[in-house]
């Protein structure tokens, strides 16, 4: 008896697939199917189709089929000739290259041609090439992607990744023909600002794993195509990246499912693990620590002066620890005479003399002082400033811009700005203000301070409140030491052609990148797009001084569950021990820009 099951259950499985005539059917050509429309007009309808195998996603947490092309294509150019079949049983024995018929029910899921509930199906012949990819260019200029929907395309050229961020949760990619520029990086905001955010619209491309799964296993691969990423082998906005495979739809936008390969270029030449020459007997530089907290964060309101905030930065000791060697690699590493710095925890001392005895640690020497502020304000975060004490020396005593020097100046909305006056041991002195302008979040906005829409975020009118008062203070001397030359650095969450920045150099302080680097330069990243947060801004005193400028892209360009961080990727998945080295990079949310002077 159990013989026969045995033969019968054979007779019902493979007889079926073997025996079948679907080969000498008369298929509906895939062009028809697909129609030169959004949707089938043969939605439901029962078809016998025929096509190479271009693509197999089959199986748990995948697309959930497989891709088939036409062999001998129409000449529409608005139809399609893939087509995507919903077939999910790996047990049919299909392999890319085989000629496969079968019948089954026109059907729009999710925005997705297909051909579902397939059965019949037979392979006519094995080993055949596949058709030649539809080479596809970036930017698309309003190329509609419905058109090759199904089909096996490759990228036309090696493109740039413009987008890291969904790479280890999704398993995506994003390239572009360049770096994009967010637009009020490059323009005003207005017509011309939105132009540019429409034209960055058309030149992304959305390069997939072909899984459904959040973070897929194994962890997608790195740069050199072979081993899984890691701190050591990790992808980097700027590299660029050539494939091919097959166009879907998924979640509301158009996706390369990669079939092959990825090539990879080499990292940008400012993300080097050490920065570029700027020049000069002295150099400057402003970093923001993203949230260097010595209170770890244990979810509970226990820091600010008034102890009602929560903390920000490490959860436990030995985030803590990893954080704050990283911090330490870039500051010794950008090795500048003085350093800007910005979100250290607003305590007395703690937070400031942790890095700076870290720091001098790892120097070997007592390398690195502080100017002892204390606390500012009653923000979580304050701004700081620290200083190599063999080439630099205070003098006299720091000046505060808050609402003591300037009634106007919100210190609720604002954080205080710190300026200095140092002195080289020649005698020159020059002024420093490091400042952390009011972010482009919208919590709390109301009114004018909402978000606009003209590319410049919440709270603008606040931003451009303070770079006046920034400007009028700073005319005042206040640190009484009569130094001609004035550096203001820092992160004034302004892009470069936004009002915050136009309006201090409207009061002549001047954006050093604007003399040293392209347009298209920049600090950090954000959903696609790059731009400048931070600078260093000088007078005409101090832009005289100045030999150079670099931007060390660093954090712009990283993965950012490369960092700090030991929490678990997902509830199911540990983070791997190599996503951590005590390197640069992925230290923070900003790089780190630096320029060189001498007297």
């Amino acid at each position: 008896m159990k013989i026969f099951i045995t033969l019968l259950s054979c007779l019902v499985v493979l007889p079926v697939f073997a025996q079948s005539n679907s080969c000498q059917q008369q298929p509906t050509a895939i062009s028809i199917i697909q129609g030169n429309s959004s949707t089938s007009s043969l939605v439901d309808q029962t078809v016998w189709v025929k096509g190479v195998v271009t693509a197999d996603f089959r199986g748990k947490k995948r697309l959930g089929g497989y891709f088939i092309q036409s062999v001998e294509p129409d000449q529409d150019p608005l139809s399609s000739e893939g087509l995507f079949i919903h077939e999910n049983n790996l047990q049919l024995p299909i392999e890319i290259g085989d000629l496969v018929a079968l019948q089954g029910q026109v059907a729009e899921q999710f925005g997705v041609t297909q051909v579902s509930q397939a059965q019949k199906t037979q392979v006519c012949s094995s080993g055949r090439p596949l058709p030649k990819p539809l080479a596809l260019s970036l930017p698309l200029n309003d190329f509609d992607l419905e058109t090759v929907e199904g089909m096996y395309v490759t990228l036309a050229e090696p493109y740039v990744i413009t987008d890291v961020y969904p790479y280890i949760q999704y398993g995506e990619l994003v390239v572009s023909s360049q770096l994009l520029m967010n637009p009020t990086s490059i323009h005003r905001p207005g017509k011309v600002a939105e132009r540019l955010k429409q034209a960055n619209q058309q030149d992304q491309l959305i390069i997939d794993d072909g899984s459904l799964k959040k973070f897929p296993q194994p962890i997608g691969f790195g740069s050199d195509n072979r081993l899984s990423l890691s701190a050591d082998n990790p992808i980097q906005l700027g590299q660029t990246l050539h494939t091919s495979g097959v166009m879907h739809y998924a979640f509301g936008k158009y996706k390369l499912q990669a079939t092959t390969d990825m090539k990879l270029g080499v990292n940008l030449e400012s993300s080097q693990a050490k920065p570029q020459v700027t020049g000069g007997q002295l150099k400057i530089a402003s970093f923001n620590v993203e949230n260097f907290f010595t209170t770890l964060d244990n979810g509970q309101k226990i820091c600010g002066p008034l102890k009602n905030f929560g903390c920000r930065g490490a959860d436990n000791k030995a985030e803590f620890e990893r954080q704050l060697a990283k911090l330490v690699q870039v500051i010794n590493t950008a090795d500048a005479s003085v350093v800007g710095l910005q979100e250290l925890e607003n305590n007395a001392q703690h937070s400031i003399q942790t890095l700076v005895n870290a720091l001098n640690q790892a120097a070997g020497n007592n390398k690195w002082a502080y100017v002892d502020t204390g606390i500012l304000g009653e923000d979580a975060i304050k701004v700081a400033l620290i200083y190599q004490a063999d080439k630099l020396k205070p003098q006299g005593d720091f000046a505060l811009l808050n609402s003591a020097a300037d009634p106007e100046f919100v210190e609720n909305k604002n954080r205080i700005i710190v300026t200095q006056t140092f002195s080289d041991y020649q005698g020159n002195n020059f002024n420093v203000a490091t400042v952390h302008f009011k972010s482009k979040s919208c919590r709390d906005a109301v009114g004018i301070y909402l978000d606009q829409k003209d590319g410049q975020g919440c709270f603008n009118p606040t931003r451009v409140a303070v770079a006046k008062q920034l400007a009028k203070w700073l005319e005042t001397d206040p640190t009484g030491q009569q130094a001609k030359a004035t550096f203001v650095v820092g992160d004034f969450n302004s892009y470069q052609q936004e009002d915050p920045i136009v309006s201090l150099k409207s009061a002549g302080f001047y954006n050093l990148a604007d003399k040293y680097l392209q347009p298209e330069n920049w600090t950090t990243s954000y959903r696609g797009t790059v731009g400048s947060l931070d600078y260093i801004l000088v007078n005409k005193a101090a832009q005289k001084l100045t030999t150079g400028l670099t931007q060390w892209h660093i954090n712009s360009v990283a993965i950012d569950q490369l960092g700090y961080n030991t929490e678990p990727l997902s509830e199911q998945l540990a983070k791997p021990i190599n996503f951590y080295q005590p390197d640069p990079y992925a230290s923070s949310d900003h790089d780190v820009v630096i320029a060189g002077f001498e007297f």
